[in-house]
């Protein structure tokens, strides 16, 4: 059992006391950093701060769950990792009484490198009346959380904006039936698995594929659930649908409105998550916290092996 030493000349000792033993994470630490003697606030605050920001971390994402996670090869230490790209092998005809001929293929590798650094950081006054206020609190972990994770894929997204294929708009942001058709068919003439793929949208082009009748009714032939009823899109085509603010809607010849993706498009690796860290500021009588993430993307689409397909906005 905790006791909270409460002093007439000192009450935000224990009041830094109470807010953290009602958070539910309390454990005595030592005095170090500590202003008051008592509990080490220091100690107490990242355990709080960090559960509360990686849930927003993980719940802001768009791209990056979707693609191909190398996470693993570089959590211990290492900062490059290089994915081989195995090129089809040559298919000859066997004659009587001749030996086969052997072919030797250059194969070549991606590279990711491990080389994205971001933080979001903020001083907090009086933390303790802060944390004694969950809804507050967690307003101002969602903030930092939400920044880290639209930076994460807005580098995706950059990197989608560089595939070798693309296919042009009738008219800004609008997507007709002949225009999916058509990427539909480019996708199957490159060899591309429609259920590994999935469509990623601005909000303008993702309105209009919502509203779309012809998809609507057609729900059986092409795959397509939800609609303007519901206002939600399950799969068109065999494929799921993604809306994300971070493709632009402005015009612009050559300017993105759109991608379907193979998993294998973008390879994404974080080595490291969401680390919080913080620390007592006595000149600002506040408490100073930042949260990072390290993690590395790359498109692994090229001319030899398409991945996906970019709609570009028609002028």
């Amino acid at each position: 059992m905790l006791n909270i030493n409460y002093s007439p000349l000192n009450p935000m000792g224990a009041m830094r006391q109470m807010a953290i033993l009602g958070a539910g994470n309390a454990t005595v630490g030592s005095n170090v950093g500590d202003l008051d003697g008592n509990d080490d606030l220091g100690v107490m605050i990242p355990a709080l701060w960090s559960s509360a920001i990686y849930r927003y971390f993980e719940k802001a994402l768009t791209f990056r769950p979707f693609f191909d996670d190398y996470s693993s090869l570089v959590k211990s230490k290492g900062d490059t990792i290089y994915i081989p790209e195995i090129q089809e092998t040559t298919v000859a005809e066997k004659s009587a009484d001749t030996n086969v001929t052997y072919t030797r293929n250059v194969e070549t590798a991606v590279t990711l490198l491990v080389d994205k650094h971001k933080y979001a950081a903020k001083l907090f006054e009086d933390i303790a009346l802060i944390q004694a206020n969950e809804p507050l609190m967690s307003k101002y972990a969602r903030s930092m959380g939400y920044s880290l994770a639209k930076q994460f894929d807005t580098d995706i997204e950059t990197e989608l904006q560089s595939m070798q294929t693309g296919v042009s708009l009738s008219a800004n942001n609008v997507l007709t039936n002949a225009k999916a058709e058509e990427a539909y068919g480019t996708l199957l003439e490159n060899d591309l698995d429609p259920s590994e793929c999935a469509w990623f949208l601005n909000p303008t082009l993702y309105a209009d594929v919502v509203s779309n009748a012809g998809w609507t009714t057609t729900a059986t032939a092409q795959g397509f659930s939800g609609g303007a009823l519901s206002g939600e899109i399950g799969r068109l085509y065999g494929m799921p649908v993604y809306m994300t603010p971070l493709i632009s809607s402005a015009s612009g010849t050559g300017t993105e409105a759109g991608y379907i993706a193979h998993n294998s498009c973008v390879a994404v690796a974080a080595q490291q998550d969401i680390r919080v860290q913080s620390s007592y500021s006595i000149d600002n009588l506040g408490t100073r916290v930042v949260a990072d993430v390290i993690y590395g993307v790359k498109l692994t689409d090229s001319s030899n092996h398409i991945k996906g397909i970019r709609f570009n906005q028609a002028s």
